[in-house]
Formats: structure tokens, sequence, C-alpha cells
């Protein structure tokens, strides 16, 4: 079992270059809400990823 919890998802644009950070897009608390956003990009031709900020202090990527 993990030793954090998940606080809330950062969303993030997919950068044009590899070695560039995603650029931000949002925040929220809610698993699902994040997911529909990113459907919602996707379906509109843009890509975005979304990391779980935890309370450890460390930001998981989720696919």
């Amino acid at each position: 079992m993990a030793d954090y919890k998940i606080l809330y998802y950062e969303v993030y644009e997919f950068p044009q270059c590899p070695t560039d950070s995603g650029r931000y897009y949002g925040k929220t608390p809610v698993l699902e809400q994040a997911e529909t956003v990113i459907r919602n990009a996707k379906e509109n031709g843009k890509l975005l990823f979304m990391k779980a900020v935890c309370s450890d202090g460390k930001k998981r990527f989720m696919f």
C-alpha cells in the first residue's frame, strides 16, 4: 500500500519539443473531471496529460 495520498490532479498540454516541459492547463481534485477535460481536448485535436500531486511532495504522471 502506498504511503501517500493524492491531493489533486494537474493537467498539462504536451510540449511542442520533447525537451520542453508541458504547459500548465489547470487542476482539479476530481480524477473523473481531469479525465473528461483530457478526453474533450483530444476530440478537439489538443493533447493533454495529467500529473497526480501527492501528499509526499511528489508529482506522478498519470496516463
